[in-house]
């Protein structure tokens, strides 16, 4: 009788622990997610920055307005010259500005949509008012009560 062949690879060895799966592990992951002083720095400048632009869109005020328009101006910008321009903070946090700028167009165009829609309905409901001779929404004096 012969001998079955040795089996190169043993059979415990694939229920073994990985030692170097933790090193792997921290080396990718850990390293990325822990930012410097300088890229959180940098990510609070870029978040305000998107912020300014969402909340501000339909600014009424001058103060808002001119808010709005800063934001836009230094996204739109391409300039990479100062180390906290749009380009340069995108740069330094990997990220793809023009994907940020296509992506923040894309939200504009679907707010003002919404919007639209919205003050649509608005209008044809207050024609429809006018139309049937309703009153404008306000209330009437409401009748005196005596309490006595």
């Amino acid at each position: 009788m012969e001998k079955p062949a040795a089996r190169p690879f043993p059979v415990g060895a694939a229920f073994e622990p990985d030692v170097l799966v933790s090193y792997r592990y921290f080396k990718v992951f850990h390293s990325r997610s822990q930012l410097s002083s300088e890229e959180r720095l940098m990510f609070a400048v870029l978040t305000d920055a998107v912020e300014c632009f969402q909340k501000h869109l339909n600014a009424r005020s001058c103060a808002s307005h001119r808010l709005f328009g800063e934001a836009q101006a230094w996204i739109a910008s391409a300039e990479s010259s100062w180390p906290f321009s749009f380009e340069c903070i995108c740069d330094a946090l990997d990220l793809d500005p023009n994907y940020i700028r296509a992506g923040l167009r894309r939200w504009r165009c679907d707010h003002k949509l919404r919007n639209r829609t919205r003050k649509r309905v608005r209008e044809s409901l207050r024609y429809q008012r006018r139309l049937s001779g309703k009153s404008s929404g306000k209330r009437d004096a409401a009748p005196a009560v005596s309490w006595s």
